[in-house]
């Protein structure tokens, strides 16, 4: 009966601690707002909320990004600035958007025959492999002058369907 009593009194102290410690993790929830430049509908912003997810997941919960489609709080292409006067938390976008501030911005777009002939994976080893992100975030803060840094994650990869100079010539073969 005494072991009994101690073994109950040990789970329950254990389960005292878990839900003081779940409690501490709660009280400690950091929310960052952030903001895509793409819609809820198109395949860009699934990106942005697997990621999202996965942040949420590897935090265990104290670190919750509120993914927002584009224009929820500011104009799609107003979130740079956004960031930088932290009216958001946070944004993802691409590189290219950005090209009216700085030309240079296009080099840190990858995609089909992107920066320097690398597709988006090799555009992601040479910014995490090989300075391409040091080189990255000192164009952002040194040259547009904004307080911010990138993390690049998931690239979209390439088109989906091809082109052609005409609708005719597909339709008759």
């Amino acid at each position: 009966m005494k072991r009994l009593f101690l073994g109950l009194v040990a789970v329950a102290l254990i389960a005292s601690a878990f839900v003081a410690s779940t409690t501490t993790v709660m009280a400690q929830t950091k929310v960052l707002k952030m903001q895509a430049t793409w819609p809820a509908s198109l395949t860009l912003y699934d990106n942005f909320t697997y990621f999202v997810d996965r942040v949420n997941k590897l935090s265990a919960g104290a670190l919750k990004i509120e993914a927002m489609p584009a224009g929820q709080v500011v104009p799609a292409f107003e979130v740079l600035d956004a960031t930088h006067k932290k009216v958001l938390d946070g944004a993802h976008a691409w590189a290219g958007y950005w090209t009216g501030k700085n030309k240079t911005a296009i080099l840190f777009t990858g995609g089909p025959g992107g920066t320097f002939g690398m597709d988006y994976m090799d555009m992601m080893g040479w910014l995490y492999h090989g300075g391409g992100l040091e080189l990255y975030n000192e164009f952002y803060q040194k040259e547009l002058k904004l307080n911010l840094v990138v993390f690049p994650i998931l690239p979209a990869g390439p088109q989906a369907f091809g082109w052609s100079r005409s609708r005719s010539r597909r339709s008759r073969t």
